[in-house]
């Protein structure tokens, strides 16, 4: 996959103005279906927004697809979104003003989101489904639904791999670190590091783990803190300046990056540039422009049919748009077409959603490709496998240098 991060996007300006949009909803009278409501919870003026502007895109255009193709049997989908702006101030009462509108389901995309709405999803006993995992979601099972890993399985995932397969230890043990917002994601990334170094402490040396607040984007402390690092996990958004900052002062390191940065890379090189981060390791279960999976050509079909003019710089944002966006939105509504199916669009309700997620299996053609993932009674996240990618500056691309590996969830 080609991405050239010339520029962050501004798209997100946008979808910023969009709260409600009834997709594929009949022009005269004679369309009889059931409109199916689905609340969607972002980011659209917040610190994440431009990083996540082309996710939302994705969420948006898969909605609206299956809408006016008629692939929910008997419905209609209307999308209503809430901008929570990265302030969980507003997380509860987006849940209350989606539900107030109708919302039959919600998808969540921020990881603070997803934690704060686990209890009241328990609670209520209404579907939630997060695009990002966390162990406060998943444990114990409840009402919300994850499309991705927990960040500490995947950080230590990638760990085990890079001792296995990338360091030389004829050099020593190599020195890591971790810097990141404080916010659940990156402390449960954090919490994987330092948790996979104290139990295996002859594979690395773990420096120090930083975890500032929210928003902060000056890093003195942390770039000093790590310099001598072989290895540095700058997480997410907030390790877009991070990164900026150790290489103005000369330093050098490989990041790692545990499923996050390639969806948000056009944001991330309009920062650091692709010298700096030439060799970052992703591991991830998200999928490139350049892999042969069914999936990518509905994403790209999805961008020629609703943003023909706008597809090149969407594609060079990242991944974001197809995985992050595409992806989970064809598994959630891979889930409502089967609790239509069981009840009918006029008898939904949210037993009968929880009852499809309970039992969903990756299938389909358009997911051809991907292992059989599921949910079950007690598995509250989909994937088990991850990919590991090198970002390789030179040729300005993601190159895939390990297929689909186990999942890490002990150690």
């Amino acid at each position: 996959m080609k991405c050239h991060g010339k520029r962050p996007m501004a798209l997100f300006l946008a979808l910023a103005l969009v709260v409600s949009l009834c997709l594929g909803c009949g022009t005269n009278g004679d369309d009889e279906r059931v409109t199916i409501t689905i609340g969607y919870m972002t980011d659209y003026t917040g610190s994440a927004a431009s990083a996540v502007a082309s996710i939302n895109y994705g969420v948006l255009d898969a909605t609206r697809y299956y809408s006016e193709e008629g692939l929910v049997s008997g419905a209609r989908l209307k999308l209503e979104s809430w901008d929570a702006r990265m302030d969980t101030s507003k997380t509860i009462p987006g849940y209350e003003w989606l539900r107030d509108r109708g919302a039959e389901l919600i998808l969540s995309l921020i990881t603070q989101d997803g934690v704060l709405l686990k209890p009241v999803a328990d609670r209520d006993k209404f579907p939630i489904f997060s695009m990002t995992t966390n162990e406060q979601i998943t444990e114990p099972p409840g009402w919300e639904f994850c499309f991705s890993n927990r960040a500490d399985q995947v950080m230590a995932t990638l760990l085990k791999w890079v001792s296995e397969k990338h360091w030389d230890y004829g050099k020593g043990v190599p020195k890591i670190g971790f810097v990141g917002w404080n916010d659940p994601s990156a402390v449960e990334v954090e919490k994987g590091m330092s948790g996979y170094c104290q139990a295996h402490p002859g594979e690395f040396d773990y420096v120090h783990g930083y975890l500032p607040p929210v928003g902060t984007v000056m890093y003195s402390a942390e770039v000093e803190g790590l310099k001598d690092c072989d290895y540095v996990c700058a997480y997410a958004i907030s390790g877009a300046d991070f990164i900026k900052q150790y290489t103005a002062k000369g330093y050098e390191t490989t990041y790692l990056d545990p499923a996050t940065d390639m969806s948000i890379a056009g944001y991330v090189l309009a920062r650091a540039g692709w010298e700096a981060v030439d060799g970052m390791l992703t591991a991830a279960s998200s999928l490139t422009w350049s892999e042969p999976y069914p999936v990518v050509d509905f994403a790209r079909l999805l961008l020629d049919t609703y943003r023909p003019g706008e597809a090149d710089a969407i594609v060079d944002e990242g991944t974001g748009y197809v995985s992050g966006g595409v992806v989970p939105m064809v598994f959630m509504l891979s889930i409502l077409q089967k609790a239509v199916e069981q009840v009918g669009a006029e008898n939904l309700n949210s037993q009968a959603i929880y009852d499809a997620a309970v039992e969903y299996r990756v299938s389909g053609t358009t997911l051809e490709g991907f292992p059989q993932w599921g949910f079950s009674q007690t598995k509250r996240y989909l994937y088990d496998d991850l990919q590991v990618f090198e970002w390789d500056a030179a040729g300005k691309e993601f190159v895939m240098v390990q297929d689909w590996i186990p999942l890490v969830t002990e150690w």
